[in-house]
């Protein structure tokens, strides 16, 4: 799932074949971002789940709660400099 600030994303993986949603849509049902979720809330629904759900995130502060928590992350930022590094551009 992807965290709110990352919901074209979701989009894009979904047209690949690849099982993505919002964090509004695979906790509230809805798509609808305004609806506050805070970290802790994502933290409780994400524990709650077992290492079953891996979060896309752009937050650092979230990723470091997942780090802390055994909770599956992908720091988009990571992927980022390790695709620069590995063009040998870093």
């Amino acid at each position: 799932m992807t965290d709110a600030h990352l919901s074209g994303l979701a989009k894009e993986l979904q047209k690949e074949g690849i099982d993505c949603e919002t964090i509004h849509k695979t906790m509230l049902g809805t798509e609808d971002s305004r609806i506050k979720i805070t970290d802790p809330e994502i933290m409780k629904f994400l524990s709650a789940k077992s290492g079953t759900i891996t979060l896309i995130t752009l937050d650092n502060e979230l990723a470091e709660y997942c780090e802390k928590f055994e909770v599956p992350c992908i720091r988009v930022q990571d992927l980022v400099v390790a695709h620069i590094k590995q063009q040998g551009r870093g």
